[in-house]
């Protein structure tokens, strides 16, 4: 739909550029008056070039000219009122073609619609010109921006967002005054600096709360009390932030791989409670309680797989023997 009506519109332009009707219609009257026939001829000129405009000033709504080119398309849509009114008159009174636009000018009403038509033609030509080098070298941005939305970026990373926001529109600017090239030539480094900006969103937004419990761990008794697991809880982190960086869009794998450190987090939190409820048991004097509770479990695990009584081996041997069953 895009590339037909970007199509249409330049064709209209061309039509336009290379047709009579932009040609002034004094020519038309060869005498003192213009006979009905001259004057039916000013005013189908007129027509001709009001429909052409009309024709663009359609496509440039569809095309949304004003989101790319503000200026050149607001100015065509200014114009465009004014010769809507002043159209509307001729229609009413085609016999006036002919006539003087004002008291002031040379040129006559119909020489004016036509004239009013071939700017807002070519002004909404050269937003469509903007637009395209717009969509074509900016495209990439776009993609980034679009997926730092997503990711919350403006609130976690307000002032680079707003900084790269800022580039952004300086560089579509750029463009609509034709300085193409230049805008190429920066486009590399602007591109970079958004998938920087992209990779510290995607760690914030997907691995913030586990970084925020690493850090509350490293500071607490619990990663004292279980180096080990607690190591394991930095490398499944590591692991994660390496994914995000390596490929920051892969979201099944940074998902994946995030769920594994939260994971070892729970772990760490499980074998805490553990220790606690041990050493509570142990300093209440109910050790056997507890032990009994240990047993019992060990044991029922133990008939279920057939291998009967084990209650005199410890319990790392009973369940080494329930894994050899398995």
């Amino acid at each position: 739909m895009y590339k037909q009506s970007s199509i249409a519109l330049l064709l209209v332009v061309t039509l336009l550029g290379g047709c009579k009707t932009l040609d002034s219609v004094s020519n038309i009257v060869s005498g003192d008056s213009a006979t009905p026939e001259q004057i039916q001829a000013a005013y189908s000129k007129a027509e001709a070039a009001y429909q052409e405009a009309q024709q663009a000033v359609a496509l440039a709504e569809q095309e949304f000219l004003i989101e790319y080119d503000s200026e050149r398309t607001s100015k065509a849509n200014k114009l465009w009122q004014s010769l809507r009114q002043d159209f509307a008159e001729l229609r009413a009174n085609p016999g006036e073609s002919l006539e003087s636009a004002s008291l002031f000018s040379s040129d006559t009403k119909a020489d004016e619609v036509m004239a009013n038509s071939q700017e807002i033609v070519s002004l909404l030509t050269a937003a469509q010109s903007a637009k395209q080098a717009i969509v074509s070298v900016l495209e990439p941005v776009r993609s980034h921006f679009a997926v730092l939305d997503k990711l919350e970026t403006q609130r976690h990373f307000a002032r680079r967002y707003e900084r790269a926001q800022s580039r952004h529109l300086e560089f579509k600017g750029m463009l609509v005054a034709g300085k193409r090239a230049q805008v190429e030539e920066n486009l590399p480094e602007f591109q970079s600096q958004l998938h920087a900006l992209e990779q510290d969103a995607a760690e914030h937004y997907f691995l913030g709360k586990v970084l925020e419990d690493v850090k509350r761990l490293a500071s607490s008794d619990k990663a004292e009390v279980l180096p080990t697991v607690y190591q394991d809880v930095k490398t499944k982190t590591e692991s994660a932030r390496g994914v995000i960086r390596q490929n920051v869009r892969a979201y099944d794998d940074i998902k994946h791989t995030v769920n594994l450190a939260e994971l070892q987090i729970k772990r760490l939190e499980q074998l805490f409670s553990e220790h606690l409820r041990r050493k509570t048991a142990v300093e209440d004097k109910r050790v056997e309680t507890h032990l009994l509770a240990l047993e019992t479990q060990l044991f029922q695990l133990t008939q279920k797989a057939g291998l009967g009584d084990l209650r005199h081996l410890s319990f790392s041997e009973q369940l080494e023997a329930i894994n050899d069953k398995l």
